[in-house]
Order: C-alpha cells, then sequence, then structure tokens
C-alpha cells in the first residue's frame, strides 16, 4: 500500500534553516499546528525544512498555479462584484518547494465572514502527497464612489452638495462605501474625513433630529388627553435620545425623548 504524507506551510519568508535541517522529528511534531494566529517563524521555518527535502528530480508545484487558485477562490466568494475585484497574491517565499500535485488544486477562505482587504486563503493538494500552504491575497474595488469635496470635521450633517461620484480604487468590497446621495439622508460623520477621501459607511452615524436652542414641541400624555406646548432644546439629540427641554411658560425644565425633528415627548 503506497503511503500518503500530508504537509501544512505557511508562505512566508524564513529564517535560515541549515541548523534545522538534521532535526526531522521535531519538525513532525509541530506540523499538525493550524492556526494562522499562531504562525511564527519557527513554524515556517520547520516547514520549510522538511520541504528542503523534497527530491531536486521531484517536480515540484508551479508557484503561478497556487496564485490562480488562491484569487479564483476571493472572486468565486465575491459573488455579483467579482468582476469589480483587484486581486493581488502575495508573492511565496522562493525556497519553497512543493511536489507538483497529480490532481487540480482546491483552494478556500480561511475567515467565513466577508472579504477583507487582506485575506488568507488556503491551497490545498488532494492527489497522492497531500499538502496545504496558506497565502495572502490583497483585495481591492475599482468602482464609483461617493468622494469628499472639502475636508470635513467629525461630527457634520452631510449634503448631496459636500460630495461628488468618482470611479475609485478602495480597499476590499464595494459594499463597504457610499455610492448613493440618497445614503446621506439623516446622516453625520463619525470621524472627520479629509477632501478627496472615500466615504465609507463606517464612518456614518444617525443625524441629530433637534438641535441645542430649537424650538420645539413638548408633549405629553395624561390619560386619554394630549397636552402640547413649546419648549427650547437644552442640547442636540438623535432619534429615541433623552434630552432636557426647557417649557417656555413655565421655565421648568424636564426630560424627553426624541420622537421626530420638532417633537420631544416628556413622559409621565
Amino acid at each position: 500500500m503506497r503511503r500518503e504524507s500530508t504537509t501544512e506551510v505557511y508562505g512566508r519568508s524564513a529564517p535560515d534553516l541549515s541548523a534545522m535541517k538534521s532535526t526531522p522529528a521535531l519538525a513532525r511534531m509541530l506540523l499538525p499546528i493550524r492556526s494562522m494566529q499562531t504562525t511564527t517563524p519557527l513554524i515556517c521555518a520547520l516547514a520549510l525544512a522538511i520541504l528542503a527535502q523534497v527530491p531536486s528530480s521531484q517536480a515540484a508545484v508551479d508557484a503561478g498555479a497556487i496564485r490562480a487558485a488562491a484569487e479564483s477562490a476571493v472572486r468565486a466568494s465575491a459573488g455579483a462584484t467579482a468582476g469589480q475585484l483587484l486581486l493581488q497574491s502575495a508573492p511565496l517565499d522562493p525556497r519553497l518547494r512543493v511536489a507538483a500535485c497529480d490532481r487540480p488544486l482546491t483552494a478556500f477562505l480561511t475567515d467565513s465572514g466577508p472579504l477583507r482587504r487582506q485575506t488568507t486563503v488556503g491551497v490545498r493538494c488532494d492527489g497522492s502527497i497531500r499538502w496545504t500552504i496558506y497565502t495572502s491575497v490583497l483585495v481591492e474595488t475599482q468602482a464609483p464612489v461617493l468622494v469628499a469635496r472639502r475636508a470635513l470635521p467629525r461630527d457634520e450633517e452631510l449634503t448631496a452638495a459636500d460630495f461628488t461620484l468618482e470611479t475609485r480604487r478602495v480597499p476590499g468590497l464595494l459594499s463597504a462605501y457610499v455610492t448613493e446621495l440618497s445614503a446621506l439622508q439623516g446622516q453625520r460623520l463619525r470621524h472627520p474625513l479629509a477632501v478627496d477621501d472615500p466615504l465609507s459607511f463606517d464612518a456614518l452615524t444617525p443625524a441629530n433630529l433637534i438641535h441645542r436652542g430649537q424650538t420645539v414641541i413638548l408633549v405629553a400624555h395624561v390619560g386619554g388627553l394630549e397636552v402640547r406646548v413649546n419648549g427650547v432644546a437644552m442640547a442636540d439629540g438623535r432619534a429615541s435620545e433623552r434630552i432636557r427641554v426647557q417649557n417656555t411658560s413655565s421655565q421648568r425644565i424636564v426630560e424627553g425623548i426624541v420622537r421626530s425633528d420638532t417633537v420631544v415627548e416628556a413622559p409621565l
């Protein structure tokens, strides 16, 4: 019966291995470590030491085939937006010598979540000699996105005049960026945005419906009755936030819940 071997390596740079080629037993003990978080130079060195034992007469896998498999897995994960992606696989360590696979290579993403700018991909051979190499793929998108016309400070309430639609190369997937002016309605900036920077959804937070010093309608319900009086907001407030309002008739200050851009409800 032919014996199958399994090797798992990470395609990154590693230190000189001359002192480690005489310790195959130690290398075999550490090979089952699979977590990307534990990928240290020592693990890479041990992997390279084992791969260095592949006979020079044996055909080695083409590095281009590994990169192509990794990028194909990323595009498959992107679905309908795959055509907008610009991908760049990390170069493999030139000292890696992996036996050629007698079956088509398969690739898989190590993270089941959304694609990230730097995505880790495993490329696997399930042939007579089994191995897995982990590499990374840089993910970018080129598409029209909203770009700031001017520098915008934190908490700025956004309008269509603040942005223009331009084709840009942005990190990650297009779904992370704002592409429609209608998405700006009722939004403000979570952090400052420099001129010409693309606008991401992470930079948005709901805008204040009511502003400090604004005249509002203070509403209270008593039984089946509704009482409405004028008041002045003592602070900014977003939807469903509690703010203090001063009753303009009694000068009494009460706490209420922002219900709209003009109404604050004072629960009794």
